[in-house]
């Protein structure tokens, strides 16, 4: 009799154990996934800002040619200038 309520005693104690391990389980299961797609942002953030240095000198490397060539226009055309005063 004393094993029976023993028993009886163990196996709600067992059964609670299981299910308390199995919210745990999955609430640890849910953080994974979550730190894990963090991480993914980050990682994709990470890569934003490496795009956007590369666009940033990609822009100043066009307004550097930009420059450059409105330069040489018009220093050509003050040379087209010069020689249609001659």
């Amino acid at each position: 009799m004393k094993e029976m309520k023993k028993e009886q005693i163990v196996s709600p104690r067992i059964e609670l154990t299981e299910k308390i391990h199995e919210e745990l389980r999955v609430s640890l299961e849910l953080e994974r996934k979550l730190l894990k797609k963090e991480l993914t942002l980050q990682e994709t953030m990470s890569e934003r800002i490496e795009v956007r240095k590369d666009l940033a000198k990609c822009e100043k490397k066009i307004k550097e040619l930009t420059e450059e060539l409105q330069k040489e226009n018009n220093e050509k055309r003050i040379t087209r200038w010069k020689q249609q005063q001659s």
